[in-house]
């Protein structure tokens, strides 16, 4: 992000600013000073500091929209904010037209009707390659020729959001000069709307994409170089008009040399992208559990086991809200329990009566364990699931031994580990039967997900092998 300077308003005043390095300084007409007191007023104990907008115009006479935080540095009338993000723009285009046989024009007030999302994650998911293809010929002294491919947009869903339409796509741009490297490559996702949106409005859906772009990729360090603006003129041509700055995020792009292989792409997700989208938008998938990059992916801490934990509750109460999955011998022994109970607490008086009701209370409301909830998703993911189930643990997976098989054992350890975290029961034995868990777990998330989205199987599993990480082949 390049540096800027202009005019910006703040409180009903007009200040000279400068940008630089994600801060905003704001320069007054003469010294001013603030006590502590009247400086931290807006800020007492209780008080939320929340994120504003400072707009203005820059020395290039583009208008700019600053949202910062509300609390900022005074010294001496000297203001200075950090920034989260910039939206810089033209507010009129030339609107061309013929009258009288003469060309003529006027200026028309641009209208947020899209964005164009480029970078080298959405390279991954949608690679900007495929725009080539070679042709090999033994003419004089050619022995082959680079083609570019005719660019067409494929479609990636629509959804309605807040009552606009929200269509998704995907296309790749072919740059041509004489350089070294004459022809580059790259891919962007457009999002177009359906009629005209707020700033607000693009920030969240931009947002839900980024998160859906960790999500496929399954790690944080997500980078967009550049989100362009665009109206739509009166020949239904996209007319690029301002930019968008999101300097919230990670700055470091992805280097490990297996990124493009760890990745759903669009040859797994297709349309159903803005399935994914919509599901942030709502906020019903949790991914705080993913790992800043894929350096650290096959590395646990505790936080990330719990947050496994709760991402696998999430999407259970999202994606299974009314399944009853307690087995036959559960609910047997429960009512064994509970009898046992009601025939101790006939006999007993005073406190141990009390006490009595209680555990009584505590068993009735005993509810689906993880292990069973866990068992449940598994049974209904069972054919996407089988080959990392295998994997993970064996062809026998699914065989008794001691009336308990290996998933079962493996589940009934997640759920004793899940209670003894959640407890602060210091004293937990951990092993290589749980990381096995860990890894079941996570595969499962995605496979329940992408199943509910309604995508093909065999595209879920080739999927999850790349996400994912495994070394196998489905055809073995």
């Amino acid at each position: 992000m390049e540096s800027m300077k202009g005019f910006v308003t703040f409180e009903d005043k007009k200040y000279p600013f400068s940008f630089s390095g994600e801060r905003l300084a704001l320069y007054p007409d003469e010294f001013s000073s603030q006590s502590l007191q009247e400086f931290f007023a807006p800020f007492e104990r209780g008080n939320t500091i929340k994120d504003i907008e400072l707009n203005g115009i820059t020395a290039n006479r583009k208008k700019v929209v600053f949202e910062v935080s509300e609390q900022y540095s005074d010294e001496e009338g000297f203001l200075s904010f950090n920034v989260y993000s910039i939206y810089e723009y033209d507010s009129l285009y030339y609107q061309f037209y013929t009258e009288d046989g003469k060309q003529k024009y006027h200026m028309k007030e641009t209208t947020i009707r899209g964005i164009k999302i480029r970078g080298v994650d959405i390279d991954l998911f949608y690679p900007p390659e495929r725009a080539y293809s070679i042709d090999y010929t033994k003419k004089d002294n050619i022995l082959s020729t680079v083609c570019v491919n005719k660019i067409i947009e494929v479609p990636l869903g629509k959804i309605e959001w807040k009552g606009t339409e929200v269509v998704f796509s995907a296309q790749y741009t072919v740059n041509q000069s004489f350089s070294v490297t004459p022809l580059h490559s790259s891919s962007e996702i457009v999002v177009t709307f359906g009629n005209e949106v707020s700033l607000e409005f693009v920030k969240e859906i931009y947002t839900s994409v980024f998160q859906t772009f960790r999500y496929i990729t399954r790690r944080n360090n997500i980078v967009f170089d550049s989100i362009e603006i665009f109206d739509i003129n009166e020949k239904n041509l996209r007319n690029k008009f301002g930019r968008y700055y999101d300097l919230r995020h990670h700055k470091e792009k992805e280097t490990n040399k297996k990124m493009k292989q760890r990745v759903l792409t669009y040859d797994c997700i297709g349309e159903q992208f803005a399935g994914l989208v919509k599901s942030f938008l709502e906020g019903i998938i949790y991914i705080d559990h993913l790992p800043d990059n894929l350096d650290k992916v096959n590395k646990f801490g505790p936080d990330r086991m719990l947050f496994d934990f709760v991402a696998f509750e999430r999407e259970y109460a999202n994606l299974y809200p009314e399944l009853d999955v307690r087995s036959d011998k559960y609910l047997e022994a429960k009512k064994n329990a509970l009898e046992a109970l009601d025939g101790l607490i006939e006999q007993k008086t005073g406190k141990v009566k009390k006490y009595l009701s209680t555990f009584r209370k505590r068993v009735a409301a005993d509810e689906n364990s993880l292990s069973d909830r866990l068992l449940s998703v598994i049974k209904d993911c069972e054919t996407i699931m089988k080959p990392f189930l295998i994997y993970e643990l064996g062809k026998g997976y699914n065989v008794p031994v001691d009336e308990i098989t290996p998933l079962e054992d493996v589940a009934s350890k997640m759920n004793t580990l899940r209670n003894d975290m959640a407890h602060g029961n210091l004293d937990i034995q951990f092993d290589k039967w749980h990381i096995f868990g860990f890894a079941i777990i996570e595969t499962l998330l995605y496979a329940m997900r992408l199943k509910a989205l309604g995508i093909d199987e065999r595209k879920i599993q080739e999927g999850l092998i790349q996400v994912m990480g495994y070394n196998f082949s489905l055809d073995r």
